[in-house]
């Protein structure tokens, strides 16, 4: 979900809340950093137009649009890492490659037979909203297995 192609006002309001000036911009910086962002990085590029907003406001506004199902986080390489949702369902799963850095997003249902499985077999209800999984993409290992 690209935030210029949703309604987010008319969203936020619909919650209750409205969307301030501070939480336009870390949304709008947030877009346009491309995701995979950490928060000391969009802090320095929201900091660095906007003096006057600290770290805390930037961690406020991503509580706030997280909870709200806009933007997803998710713990790559120890570090949580944000981006803008692609849809409204919270599941963000990866593929991290651990040759090149590359992360490649995995469709939000790929893992409801193995959620299913587990439930059947152990009674255990995975949470598989927010899975990275590691390994090495096409260019930097062999697919065989080897």
């Amino acid at each position: 979900m690209s935030h210029t192609t949703t309604d987010i006002p008319a969203l936020i309001r619909a919650h209750g809340y409205r969307l301030t000036p501070q939480r336009q911009i870390i949304l709008d910086t947030l877009c346009a950093m491309g995701g995979h962002v950490t928060v000391a990085e969009l802090f320095e590029r929201v900091h660095a137009h906007h003096p006057a907003i600290d770290r805390s406001t930037v961690y406020r506004g991503l509580d706030f649009f997280r909870e709200l199902g806009l933007v997803s986080a998710a713990e790559i390489g120890g570090a949580a890492i944000y981006e803008i949702s692609a849809d409204a369902h919270p599941a963000h799963n990866h593929l991290v490659c651990r040759g090149c850095g590359d992360i490649d997003h995995l469709p939000a249902d790929l893992f409801d037979d193995f959620a299913a499985r587990l439930r059947d077999q152990f009674g255990f209800r995975a949470d598989m909203d927010s899975l990275t999984i590691s390994g090495f993409c096409r260019e930097c290992g062999p697919v065989d297995g080897a």
